[in-house]
């Protein structure tokens, strides 16, 4: 804008000198009055936008402040943005490692179970359903668990035993693992029927009655 007003202040001077000189010599004096006028107004156009008046001064003022402000708007966002992704990698990697240790808790427990009841029958972990499933596969126990289970009346203190060892089981399950973990004695020679199911130190089956 400094170029701009120096310019058009030479051209007004010198349009202006040549209207004096065109009025006294008779000459054609309009024309010139036009470019004196058109150079007058951008002259006083250009001197308006110089940056050094005081109100050119704060509109650049708050300009800057506007910019400021989208920057750090921008620079917010972005952190928040990068906070969130930082936040959903670290549940992503906690879930991860809570569901490793699960596992690897599930697998323990059913190896020592597998050690403690191997005289009995084997042992096996359901995931789906958090469920150990002991399976009698020793003779003498087995027909001692079909006894039972034909003469329920006779043989309450063998129920009772073995009911309470099962919720001792389970509570001990809960403890170590977690609430929703059940354990259960499978009916010899069958595949699908269950004597006794306990969860949480909670009986859920009983088919010795």
């Amino acid at each position: 804008m400094l170029f701009l007003a120096i310019m058009g202040l030479i051209v007004f001077l010198l349009a202006l000198f040549s209207v004096i000189y065109a009025r006294q010599t008779g000459g054609g004096w309009k024309f010139l009055t036009l470019i004196t006028v058109l150079s007058a107004l951008v002259t006083i156009y250009a001197v308006v936008k110089l940056p050094y008046w005081p109100y050119n001064q704060s509109q650049q003022s708050a300009r800057k402040a506007s910019s400021s402000t989208s920057t750090s708007a921008s620079t917010s966002k972005s952190k928040s943005t990068s906070l969130s992704s930082s936040q959903v990698v670290f549940n992503e990697a906690s879930t991860k490692r809570a569901a490793a240790t699960t596992k690897l808790n599930e697998e323990n427990i059913l190896k020592q179970l597998q050690s403690n009841y191997q005289s009995i029958g084997t042992v096996a972990f359901t995931k789906s359903t958090k469920t150990y499933t002991i399976t009698p596969t020793n003779k003498k126990y087995v027909k001692s668990l079909k006894t039972i289970k034909s003469y329920p009346s006779q043989n309450q203190k063998a129920i009772t035993t073995i009911t309470s060892n099962f919720k001792s089981l389970s509570k001990s399950l809960q403890k170590n693992l977690a609430a929703g973990y059940t354990i259960q004695l499978q009916q010899p020679d069958t595949t699908d029927k269950t004597l006794l199911s306990v969860q949480d130190g909670q009986i859920m089956t009983n088919n010795f009655k």
